[in-house]
């Protein structure tokens, strides 16, 4: 989901609830709702969430958004907080027989330095921009160590509206852009609108990741 500009800015009649409300909208649009994949141990008003399609395929979501800052300087960074951590370990320890398990939140759990960035033929951040959009270190760190020792495959997230592939601590870490927000082409096509397609295999236990383009 993409928002434009002040949009976002506090306004009068405007709550977390309301926000959340048009995020479950979202999902029901994409056809992702509680009556197609119930969401276990709770809800998805709860964070973590954890959603089986599959028995073999747990999706976990988390919640980054750094609720309550109305700065401008930091009111796109992310916050994961000690809760949330400590639930997402012990729904990742009650899950740990199932086959695949993918992570997704909204910001990024890693944002590359500038040499790095450059290797990856992306537009690097400045160091301002990197402070106003990441998650603390900390935070990041015990995402990570979580990851690692719960064998999940794939930590999926938004928010910085680019495509990006990688491994960051040996773990595939996918950057989505913004569905809602057309991307120009080149060759003077249309605009066009780019999601991933997620494939499970259940022979081999992999998932496949591809772009896929839809255009207007």
């Amino acid at each position: 989901m993409c928002c434009f500009g002040l949009a976002r800015l506090p306004r009068r009649g405007r709550s977390v609830s309301q926000d959340l409300k048009k995020a479950v909208e979202s999902l029901r649009l994409a056809r992702v709702s509680s009556r197609l994949f119930p969401a276990d141990d709770g809800g998805f008003d709860r964070f973590p969430w954890i959603v089986r399609p599959i028995p073999e395929l747990a999706l976990f979501g988390l919640n980054s958004n750094n609720l309550g800052n109305l700065t401008l300087a930091t009111n796109a960074r992310g916050d994961v907080d000690y809760y949330q951590l400590e639930r997402l370990g012990r729904l990742l320890w009650k899950y740990r027989g199932v086959a695949v398990k993918i992570l997704a939140l909204h910001h990024s759990p890693n944002i590359p330095d500038s040499p790095t960035a450059r290797k990856r033929d992306l537009n690097p951040f400045s160091k301002l921009e990197v402070a106003g959009h990441q998650i603390p270190r900390h935070q990041r760190q015990a995402l990570r160590l979580l990851c690692l020792s719960h064998r999940v495959r794939l930590v999926v997230h938004g928010h910085l509206h680019r495509h990006e592939d990688r491994r960051v601590a040996g773990i595939r870490t996918i950057g989505a852009p913004a569905t809602t927000e057309p991307c120009q082409t080149t060759d003077g096509a249309p605009a066009g609108y780019r999601f991933f397609q997620y494939t499970r295999h259940r022979t081999s236990r992999r998932v496949s990741v591809s772009v896929e383009s839809l255009k207007t």
